[in-house]
């Protein structure tokens, strides 16, 4: 199998070269590691820190590749180079606080006097990487799998081979390369790596049909544990009360950036019936701002291929009796796609897969409501919960909203997306299975184990 990508900007090679064949070995490797045991904890920090200087001294080419084989503006490409750094920073601070080793004496009370609960890592750790944040959603992973101890197979995203080559070499340059193999594969190489005895924890952000394939592959083996984000179908609220001159560039923001290719982009927007027309109006005269122009300067880059353009954009096409579309179009050049809006009104229009599903593109619904009950009872409706957003100016209502909203974050006055990695993230419902990431990483590598 031989592994291709091209640039969504234009089409232009960015890397060819052939999908890793040699897993056998690798899972070998992994698994002689693993019985050898990682390097003390101390160690660990060392090479750690030394992978954030290599990010560090290599940013500008992570930005350069981000824009070219990614398809991200510049300021999006410069903000996920960054995170790569502070992910580093955030797993042995704060990260490690959550995961007290029992393999550090350090981290044990010295004045014990009764039980403790403490962390032993797993085993060898499986982590899957998507494409929409290749460098970031898979350091994610990586880093605080080693900082509890894991040695590492880290699958990079298929569509993005040259940045997975860019972080094979980042891992060598930092000495860590005996401790995390990354791998060049698609779908085929996470099956075979998955299904070998050595794994001990797969820990996966991609599709739901990911997600399904993994559980049943999975399914007579649940001495492994199995960590998914899976994407969201988004909801925004905005009250009676809410400040549509601040709102509405957030929510469109929080739609359109990166192409809608966000698992937490915003999707739904629940507007009072009395200012729906307003609202419309004025996403109408923001929506110019958000049209690709061919450039990284622009707002909205190209989706990563014509193809998911291609059939983004055929959900929208069909006669199908769901959200019709107000303001946008459904043909594109290249991999841009033209930014959509939707307007929804009947219950018919709110059980069709154009409202229901995840479409991974720059849309935004508009749902109207005639009670602040009838919005709740719809978001709570949602299958996909992984964030929701409440504008309201009284903090207090905010609050009994959030509690009644399951999804796995609730923000106020903001936009659904942009997780913050200083906070646990997972979904609800079908969005993953209840292990959060972020700050909570180190959760999913370890053993909670109770001494006394």
């Amino acid at each position: 199998m031989e592994l291709r990508s091209v640039s969504p900007w234009d089409g232009t090679p960015v890397w060819s070269g052939p999908a890793d064949d040699h897993l056998p070995h690798i899972i070998e490797q992994a698994a002689a590691v693993w019985a050898a045991g990682l390097p003390p904890p101390q160690r660990m920090r060392e090479l750690l820190l030394c992978l954030s200087a290599s990010f560090a001294a290599e940013k500008n080419s992570a930005v350069e590749l981000l824009i070219r084989e990614a398809g991200k503006t510049e300021a999006d490409a410069v903000a996920e180079a960054n995170l790569l750094v502070r992910k580093i920073e955030l797993s042995l601070g704060l990260g490690l606080e959550r995961t007290p080793l029992v393999a550090d004496p350090s981290r044990f009370p010295a004045d014990w006097t009764g039980p403790s609960a403490l962390w032993r890592p797993r085993g060898v750790a499986l982590c899957v990487g998507p494409f929409n944040f290749p460098l970031h959603l898979l350091n994610g992973l990586v880093v605080p799998a080693l900082a509890v101890g894991c040695p590492v197979i880290a699958k990079p995203s298929e569509r993005c081979p040259g940045l997975g080559m860019w972080y094979r070499e980042r891992i060598r340059a930092a000495g860590l390369e005996r401790y995390v193999q990354v791998v060049l594969g698609g779908p085929s190489t996470v099956q075979t790596l998955a299904a070998s005895p050595v794994i001990a924890t797969v820990a996966a952000v991609g599709s739901r049909s990911m997600g399904l394939a993994l559980a049943s592959l999975l399914a007579a083996r649940p001495e492994v544990v199995l960590a998914l984000e899976l994407g969201g179908v988004n909801h925004a609220l905005l009250c009676a009360d809410a400040d549509l001159a601040v709102a509405l560039p957030v929510l469109v923001d929080g739609a359109w950036r990166m192409a809608g290719q966000r698992c937490t982009a915003t999707r739904i927007v629940h507007v009072p019936r009395s200012c729906v027309d307003e609202v419309i109006e004025r996403l109408r005269g923001l929506k110019t701002a958000w049209l690709p122009n061919g450039t990284p300067q622009a707002a909205m880059g190209p989706m990563i291929q014509v193809a998911e353009r291609e059939r983004f954009q055929a959900a929208f096409r069909s006669a199908e009796s769901g959200p019709q579309v107000v303001a946008g179009g459904v043909s594109g050049v290249g991999a841009f796609a033209d930014p959509l809006l939707l307007l929804c009104t009947t219950d018919t229009e709110r059980g069709s897969a154009r409202y229901r599903a995840e479409h991974f593109g720059p849309y935004l619904i508009l749902d109207v409501y005639d009670d602040e009950q009838q919005a709740v009872n719809r978001m709570r409706a949602n299958q996909l919960r992984l964030s929701a957003a409440v504008w309201t100016r009284e903090v207090q209502h905010f609050t009994q909203l959030a509690q009644r909203l399951p999804y796995g974050l609730v923000t106020w006055n903001s936009s659904t997306a942009g997780a913050r990695s200083d906070q646990p993230f997972g979904g609800c419902g079908w969005s993953g299975n209840g292990r959060p990431a972020a700050l909570a990483a180190g959760a999913i590598f370890a053993d909670e184990t109770v001494v006394g």
